[in-house]
């Protein structure tokens, strides 16, 4: 196990934290919004909506103004949420501590773009007439992009064979 083990793994795990709760409209519709996907409840039945479905919505307009950016947005920090992973799976594997760093910067800016679609979407203190949102686990993201960041995570120290014998 490395130093480098535990940032991975808890920058993986940051794809089950649910970012987003939220409402739409006078309770038409309620759901959870991960990275990736959302699970929605609404007057229609419940759904389970891949992000390549919402970017579908955008793409043929069916989602347009603040709903269509916000999306953009959201997607936006997914993919730089995914890139920073790859970045922390070859530090992992080629035991480059340095690139903990730039994986962190990835990180916190996902984080924000999450909150910015979020603004976007439904104003500055999350509610609007069009519905209502809680920011749950977009801040989470920010503090462990902070963590990685400003964190240490050199290997030099580490003896490669384990603990020593006596």
């Amino acid at each position: 196990m490395t130093r480098l083990t535990l940032p991975l793994i808890l920058e993986c795990l940051l794809f089950f934290v649910p970012l987003n709760i939220y409402v739409i409209g006078d309770h038409m519709a309620n759901g959870v919004q991960w990275a990736f996907f959302r699970y929605q409840q609404s007057y229609l039945g419940n759904s389970l909506i891949l992000v390549n479905k919402d970017i579908h919505y955008v793409a043929a307009g069916i989602l347009r103004g603040s709903s269509a950016t916000g999306t953009i947005i959201w997607v936006s920090g997914a993919f730089l949420l995914f890139i920073a992973v790859i970045i922390l799976a070859i530090a992992f594997a080629l035991h480059k501590s340095e690139l903990t760093k730039p994986a962190g910067g990835l990180t916190i800016l996902a984080g924000a773009l999450f909150i910015i679609a979020m603004i976007v979407e439904y104003g500055a203190l999350f509610t609007n007439d069009h519905g209502s949102s809680v920011p749950v686990g977009a801040p989470l993201i920010i503090v462990s992009g902070i963590w990685l960041f400003v964190g240490t995570f050199d290997e030099e120290d580490e003896d490669p064979t384990g603990p020593a014998s006596s």
